[in-house]
């Protein structure tokens, strides 16, 4: 190998449901330095893209997590809520407030929820005196309600065509006529991590309400009382929302977002700005980065992509480190990325990748190793 020392960069997502991102890049380095040893110079990056596990980042950077009371999304009390508090900036996880819950411990419909418990993270944020303003992480939930809880958590009073309170509940949806909400006291961001809108094949329900329950008549019905709740807010705002990248994410609280005056803006570009990822890019040779499935869902914005289109910009290999993957991974490709490995042994069942995901990253990392110090030797 010479004297030839390799600057690593290793900027992963977390593995959703495994080890979060700090961890998958410490397992990779691990690998990577049993075969590389002093040969190598690694840097640690940990990525998000908007989604649950973004205020780790910030916690990483030297963020304090502030506790607060919260609700789930069935409306009820949930004693772990918690906000980011980084400098004059909260970051606040709609995966916290609102998070998903698997099939088999969902307790009420799917139409019956609501995004209600990040309201109150935002509205607790907001009061803190040192906080300027407030970012929201809109990913990993399991409510569809157009973001009309996520409203009222901030102060909004939903009104039925007879000015009677609607509750805020995604199935109430079609009942909302009107709401009032005063100007809020700090600039408000949502950073989403899947650029969709609210409506549309591609919109809140249709794209992702399956995967927290909604099918059938409940799926139809749920769209049309989103295109009213749509009407409503652009009605009363003057503004065409309902199209704008990211005002379908996590059930349509962007839209609430957008709806209380607040932006969005992407949130693995966030994240990138927060860590530097584009001059630690530049003064790396090689780059790993990594998500839990490698899929289309990769080019919509996640934190995956953005690694491999920036290491592309300044003409840098990037290997991903994937737990799966779907087959055709072409568009990436073209976009930059050099190789994927999943961690996966041959044949084995999803709970024995979940159970040996820190070794199995370990072993990838191994195989980067040699790849880099084939290369090297060259």
């Amino acid at each position: 190998m010479g004297n030839q020392r390799v600057a690593l960069l290793i900027a992963p997502d977390s593995f959703k449901g495994s080890f979060n991102a700090s961890d998958v890049a410490t397992f990779l380095a691990h690998g990577v330095g049993r075969v590389l040893k002093d040969r190598v110079s690694i840097t640690i990056l940990p990525m998000a893209d908007g989604g649950e596990g973004t205020s780790d980042i910030a916690v990483n950077l030297g963020g304090i997590k502030e506790t607060c009371a919260t609700q789930n999304i069935y409306g009820e009390p949930d004693g772990g809520g918690f906000w980011v508090r980084w400098g004059s900036r909260a970051i606040v996880e709609a995966a916290v407030g609102s998070k998903f819950i698997p099939e088999a411990q969902r307790k009420f419909p799917a139409t019956r929820t609501t995004s209600f418990g990040t309201g109150l993270l935002v509205s607790a944020a907001m009061a803190h005196p040192a906080v300027d303003e407030v970012l929201v992480a809109l990913g990993g939930t399991g409510s569809t309600d157009g973001g009309i809880g996520f409203l009222e958590g901030v102060g909004a009073k939903l009104q039925d065509d007879a000015g009677r309170p609607v509750t805020p509940f995604g199935e109430n949806l079609g009942s909302v006529a009107a709401y009032q909400l005063p100007p809020l006291p700090k600039p408000l961001i949502g950073l989403y991590d899947v650029a969709v809108p609210l409506l549309g094949d591609r919109g809140a329900v249709r794209l992702f309400g399956p995967q927290k329950g909604l099918g059938g008549e409940d799926l139809l019905n749920m769209e049309r009382a989103m295109e009213h709740w749509a009407d409503v807010v652009q009605a009363h705002s003057g503004q065409s929302l309902a199209l704008k990248p990211g005002a379908g994410a996590a059930g349509g609280m962007g839209f609430g977002i957008l709806a209380s005056g607040g932006t969005l803006r992407p949130g693995a570009e966030a994240v990138a700005e927060w860590g530097e990822l584009s001059a630690k890019i530049h003064a790396s040779d090689w780059i790993i980065t990594g998500e839990g499935r490698m899929d289309a869902q990769t080019e919509a914005g996640k934190a995956a992509n953005l690694v491999i289109r920036q290491a592309e910009a300044a003409k840098k290999p990037v290997i991903a480190v994937v737990g799966s993957r779907t087959e055709n991974l072409e568009a990436l490709h073209q976009q930059g990325l050099t190789l994927v490995l999943p961690i996966p042994i041959g044949p084995m069942a999803y709970h024995e990748v979940l159970a040996r995901t820190p070794e199995l990253l370990e072993t990838v990392g191994e195989e980067i190793g040699w790849l880099i110090r084939s290369m090297i030797n060259r």
